[in-house]
């Protein structure tokens, strides 16, 4: 963590402002912590800026640039200019999560409601205004505020909180909130019955999910927002509060994902470049010749793009990581020896290993439509664009006929992950599996947990749990065959062309027709279809041809028969 910080900020409103030409008051303690946090940092090679924060400050595009562009940290005053500060506070995270570079912030606070932030949080970052809260309200108003805290507090079941108070998700007055996760519509809920005690957005701000991972500390759009009160005696040694940073981080579910990150970032920041000698010895004369031979500078940039991107391939594939040796990752195997992943932990897994949802760099960048691209559709259905990415890049020369194939959601994901890659299924950030191709689902049976008398001397509980032991192994052979079957069994991945008129992504859509035709009274139907379909995510290129190549090699199919022992 020490080498992923090199640049930090400390805003507060009452920080000391060096260049006011008077001396520190030790009577304002953020004076005195100003030049502490100042002094430390600097001696272990660290670059701090201390801002006194000023309310202007937020409709100041160049002061805001200050303050977070190329920061690794930030420490942030909660109630900035007084507890009426807090949505100042608010606004500065916004914009300090909404930075991809940032990669701390420290809610940083001597505050009274300081354990009502993860509320404060969940509110401003709903994606949800006033007027939405108040619908919920309006909708939950018979529920009591404090029936919601008992909850919380006890180990009572969430579900049968719903079912008592008549709480269905279907119904949610908020459309779009009923994918979430249970626990987080009662948190809104919540909100909406004591709106008055948090700051709710006059307009909704971005709707970024609030993911607690324990200890006061969140991961909000990848940003990881810790919740620090003030100690003017450790945090002015600079390693005492990186150690309580540090102790958090590390503590929190995604941590090892989390510092894997950094140290492959800070690999990159200390000792790699993108550029080598073996190009330094070249001109740039020969390189705008290359250009000029090309003729088409969008293949010129992709041609660049991906020397780049081999480079630091190249780089980081010999880069020593700290996190991936050996005696690091037996202690890490020990240690979760007993913890068992739970399914979702699983699917999440396979989400990063399969998908990438790709965001470009330009905010105002409309994307393409590219190999790997998958959308849903109508109900269950998903489309994933197969078609290769030189005629992506120029669909011109398709006339626009891309190739898709399509996709139907998988829903049981227990056995999603035992099939794998074996039945053709991609994992998506959606909470979603998807089967491509014609694809039949087993019947397995059901296992429970067996409950044993584990008797030592009564004959007859011995034999009943002899009984329920033999029926298990039953059920688990039956699977097995069952399976065995199923793995087997060929799979037609069917390539199908749709007309894409418009292949820019505009509001994450794109609008697709089949192109083709269908008989209808035997008389030939010159109505095509089009659908609307949502971007989801891009699959991995190796997932993604994995796929085309059994699609594109369908139509080549031989059928033989053979006789079968039933």
């Amino acid at each position: 963590m020490n080498s992923s910080i090199n640049s930090a900020v400390f805003i507060d409103e009452k920080a000391k402002d060096f260049y006011s030409g008077t001396p520190i008051n030790t009577d304002i303690m953020e004076e005195k912590l100003s030049e502490d946090l100042y002094k430390t940092f600097k001696e272990n090679g660290k670059s701090l800026i201390v801002h006194k924060f000023e309310a202007a400050n937020l409709e100041n595009p160049q002061t805001l640039d200050y303050l977070f562009k190329g920061k690794d940290l930030i420490l942030l005053d909660w109630e900035l200019s007084g507890i009426a500060g807090q949505e100042y506070s608010l606004k500065l995270l916004n914009k300090a999560v909404s930075t991809p570079y940032i990669n701390f912030c420290c809610i940083y606070s001597s505050s009274a409601n300081f354990n009502e932030i993860p509320l404060f949080l969940d509110a401003y970052f709903s994606g949800l205004n006033k007027e939405d809260f108040e619908s919920i309200k309006t909708t939950y108003e018979y529920i009591e505020p404090e029936e919601i805290q008992k909850l919380w507090n006890s180990n009572n079941n969430i579900n049968d909180f719903f079912k008592e108070n008549a709480i269905e998700i279907d119904n949610f007055p908020i459309e779009r909130i009923r994918e979430k996760s249970v626990e987080l519509i009662l948190r809104y809920i919540y909100i909406s019955l004591v709106g008055e005690k948090v700051i709710i957005p006059e307009y909704a701000n971005n709707d970024y999910e609030v993911l607690n991972v324990g200890d006061n500390s969140f991961i909000i759009n990848n940003t990881f927002v810790l919740t620090l009160k003030k100690d003017l005696k450790e945090d002015a040694d600079y390693n005492k509060l990186l150690g309580r940073i540090s102790e958090i981080v590390i503590k929190n579910n995604g941590s090892f994902f989390q510092l894997l990150g950094l140290e492959m970032q800070s690999v990159f920041n200390s000792n790699e470049s993108f550029i080598d000698e073996t190009i330094l010895k070249s001109s740039t004369e020969a390189l705008f010749q290359f250009r000029n031979h090309l003729k088409d500078d969008k293949t010129f940039g992709i041609i660049i793009k991906k020397l780049l991107l081999e480079q630091a391939t190249l780089k980081l594939r010999t880069a020593k990581l700290e996190l991936l040796k050996e005696d690091f990752l037996d202690f890490k195997s020990n240690e979760l020896k007993n913890k068992e992943p739970s399914i979702e932990d699983l699917f999440q897994l396979n989400v990063f290993y399969n998908s990438v949802s790709v965001k470009s760099l330009n905010p105002d960048d409309i994307p393409n439509l590219n190999f790997g691209d998958i959308f849903k559709g109508e109900g269950n259905d998903y489309f994933l664009c197969v078609t290769a990415l030189c005629d992506c890049y120029y669909p011109n020369k398709i006339d626009h006929n891309f190739y898709f194939v399509k996709g139907t959601e998988f829903n049981d994901l227990e056995l999603a992950l035992r099939l794998g890659d074996t039945a053709f299924l991609s994992f998506l950030p959606n909470r979603r599996a998807v089967y491509w191709g014609d694809l039949e689902k087993p019947e397995l049976k059901k296992i429970k947990e067996l409950i044993l008398s584990n008797s030592e001397d009564d004959s007859k509980k011995l034999k009943g749990d002899l009984a329920l032991q033999n029926g298990l192994i039953g059920k688990l052979v039956h699977n097995i065959e069952v399976l065995n079957r199923f793995l087997y069994k060929p799979f037609y991945i069917k390539p199908k062309v749709y007309n894409v008129e418009n292949n820019k992504l505009i509001g994450n859509k794109i609008r697709i027709w089949d192109i083709t035709n269908n008989y209808a009274r035997e008389k030939f139907d010159q109505n095509l279809n089009y659908f609307d379909v949502e971007y989801i995510t891009t699959l991995r290129s190796d997932y993604t041809q994995r796929i085309a190549n059994h699609a594109f090699g369908h139509p080549a199919r031989v059928g033989v028969d053979f006789v079968k022992i039933k």
